[in-house]
């Protein structure tokens, strides 16, 4: 840790008292470094006095010594190095390879590796990050001197030092602490590199939490973020509006299973296992959940999307729901769907009138060029009565059915054989795979605008030389109990891509091939078609792949849906 190189504490360590060496004012850092010689010098004389107290009578040398580390961490702790350049705190280290020769020098014959003390100030001087050059060259003469002082002093002969050649016993130990110097000094350097880009990664991420919590908070989407045990990490503030909208009127604060969500319809309660945070929390990733949220004037319909979290090890961490405010949007569709309605009705009325007119207009006898102007006219009402009526059905309650025993092999090979004229003309090959009988409790009438729907369909977006397969059958348990029939319709026509699969049953949407071919059509028949479908308790799917063709198969329950089997039990 470099010594004039303080580095940034962390709050939740400054919480806990905690610092770092870094951390600290220079007079205690300088002090510090000063300790573990101290604390040392300290050991060895004790040592030395319980060893050979007679040392300490027979020279001064260890009283010096010891007096002059003593002096200098005195120094050390009372010094106020912050007001000086930093470079002045080497008058330490530099002090303390004087103070450790007389040391050395008294203690040398009682205790081995006494020149060991010459590694704390050559340690310091390396480590403080000033002058690395200039630092180990001060503690490779430093050492050097330490080493050799006892010759100098004259505590022995330099002449019988000479002659023992005592003089090149300790050559490697200046090189040796010049090795541990730049050892330490390289690591040092290293460290303070590593620190700088820590900072710098440090400020970098800070300033990437700041624009994503300035994003966030800005959004006019609601953000809640979870973590695995259920807890809050983020609530942005429109999600901090829609929860407050979904509380219960008096309260201040409610949990999760507190709030007022009800299904898109804003009257069903959504059960809890099935709201849709509860179901994120399990780990589920979805898309596009309708809910309203909220009671009276102050509700609002929001989609909700889910996506999980994970860690390392593929574990559930957590999950983040995405909360979209939709209610302009439902209340458009509403308001386009009232409107439909209102316009169709008014439309009906009329047209019913003049086809019932023209009937009586034609049972004359009439001149053949107005007989065949009264036809086409007649015609074409009956096509307009057609989509009209078709506009009203979309619009209205396609749930309520009424069901009765209905042979439903026999409705499909009605259907069949209505359209079968119309496939020849159309060059397409049509085959129907169908049982003898196949009964359940359906509405004859929707489930037959179903079939004619799907087989109509079938043909319309078949190109000349194709074919279309119609299949009927039973599946599902043992004497009736959990069976269903199942219908599928299967062409090879223009197909489709995945994205215009996901818009299928949507009113008025029809695919780009279709408007590019200019075929006749409304893109009502399957909304209305798969809304025929669930009110028998059914499904409708469907399998496309472009340029191959689409399979439509609907599966509707033997026994009628529940509503009218719970009816009549």
């Amino acid at each position: 840790m470099s010594l004039s190189t303080p580095t940034t504490m962390l709050p939740a360590e400054e919480a806990r008292g905690r610092r770092h060496f870094g951390q600290f004012s220079l007079r205690r850092r300088v002090l510090f470094s000063q300790l573990p010689l101290t604390i040392s010098t300290l050991l060895v004389v004790v040592a030395v006095l319980v060893i050979d107290p007679g040392v300490a009578m027979e020279s001064p040398f260890l009283a010096i010594g010891f007096g002059g580390i003593m002096f200098l961490t005195l120094l050390a702790g009372t010094i106020p190095w912050h007001r000086l350049p930093a470079v002045f705190y080497w008058i330490i280290p530099l002090l303390d390879f004087v103070a450790i020769a007389p040391l050395w020098t008294a203690a040398r014959s009682v205790l081995d590796g006494m020149v060991l003390l010459t590694a704390f100030p050559v340690f310091w001087l390396a480590w403080s990050g000033l002058y690395p050059i200039f630092a180990l060259s001060l503690g490779f003469l430093g050492t050097a001197a330490v080493n050799w002082w006892p010759y100098l002093a004259g505590t022995t002969p330099f002449s019988d030092a000479l002659m023992e050649s005592s003089l090149t016993r300790p050559v490697m130990v200046p090189f040796m602490m010049l090795s541990l110097g730049a050892a330490a000094s390289i690591l040092t350097r290293s460290m303070d590199k590593q620190r700088v880009e820590l900072r710098a990664s440090l400020e970098t991420s800070k300033s990437q939490n700041r624009m994503l919590q300035a994003v966030v908070e800005a959004s006019d989407v609601g953000i809640l973020v979870v973590d695995r045990d259920g807890h809050d990490i983020l609530m942005n503030q429109a999600q901090r509006r829609m929860h407050f909208i979904g509380m219960p009127p008096g309260a201040e604060d409610a949990a999760e299973h507190e709030l007022l969500v009800f299904e898109a319809d804003g009257t069903t309660p959504i059960s809890i296992p099935d709201r849709p945070v509860v179901r994120a929390l399990q780990g589920e990733d979805f898309r596009g959940r309708i809910i309203a949220l909220g009671t009276d004037g102050s509700q609002q319909h929001l989609s909700v999307s889910a996506s999980p979290m994970y860690d390392e090890d593929d574990r559930f961490d957590g999950t983040v729901v995405v909360f979209q405010n939709v209610t302009d949007l439902m209340d458009a569709i509403r308001a386009r769907e009232q409107f439909v309605a209102e316009v169709s009705h008014e439309f009906r009325t009329p047209l019913t009138s003049i086809i019932g007119y023209l009937d009586v207009a034609l049972e004359e006898d009439l001149d053949p060029v107005v007989r065949k102007f009264l036809t086409t006219s007649q015609r074409n009402a009956e096509r307009l009565l057609g989509l009209v009526t078709s506009l009203l059905d979309s619009a209205a309650n396609s749930s309520k059915v009424t069901v009765q025993q209905v042979n439903l092999a026999l409705l499909v090979q009605t259907s069949v054989e209505s359209v079968a004229v119309q496939a020849a003309k159309a060059g397409l090959t049509l085959e129907a795979d169908l049982p003898e009988r196949l009964d359940a409790q359906a509405d004859p009438v929707k489930m037959g605008q179903v079939v004619d729907n799907l087989l109509s369909n079938a043909i319309k977006y078949t190109p000349d030389g194709g074919s279309v397969t119609v299949a009927l059958r039973q599946v599902g348990g043992v004497d009736g109990a959990g069976e269903w029939a199942e219908l599928a319709v299967r062409d090879t026509g223009f197909g489709m891509t995945e994205a215009e699969r996901e818009k299928l049953f949507t009113n008025f949407y029809r695919t780009e091939h279709v408007r590019k071919a200019a075929i006749p059509g409304t893109g009502l028949g399957l909304a209305i078609t798969q809304g025929f479908v669930r009110a028998h308790g059914g499904e409708l799917l469907v399998s496309s792949e472009k340029d191959v063709g689409s399979t439509f198969t609907v599966r509707i329950p033997v026994n009628g849906p529940a509503t009218e089997r719970s009816r009549e039990q």
